[in-house]
């Protein structure tokens, strides 16, 4: 299982690249990551000051940033599987960040 944990609502993009980029950088930092190989359950965990509705969190840019970075082969059912998300209140926005937890499927599942 792998984590990284990434600052949330800090930065302002112009583009999708911008935040890929953003997501990778802040992710990986010096370390370099190796590919996960089987297929992944991925679970998104917010932590924010005000919670939003269910329908308004997504995952697109930081599953890409995956993908782009290398971690992911790519981000085909074939190998995301799962993908969930997880808000918790918490009492600051200076608090604020979000956990990606990567967890391999050792079993075949999805397609």
């Amino acid at each position: 299982m792998m984590r990284g944990i990434i600052g949330h609502e800090s930065h302002t993009t112009d583009s999708i690249t911008d935040m890929e980029s953003t997501f990778i950088n802040e992710l990986l930092g010096e370390k370099k990551m190796s590919r996960f190989n089987t297929p992944v359950r991925i679970l998104i965990h917010s932590y924010r000051h005000r919670l939003v509705d269910s329908d308004n969190v997504s995952g697109k840019a930081a599953i890409d940033a995956l993908v782009h970075a290398g971690i992911l082969a790519d981000d085909s059912p074939k190998q995301v599987t799962e993908v969930s998300f997880r808000q918790t209140k918490i009492k600051t926005s200076e608090e604020e960040k979000t956990e990606i937890i990567i967890q391999e499927c050792h079993h075949k599942e999805g397609v």
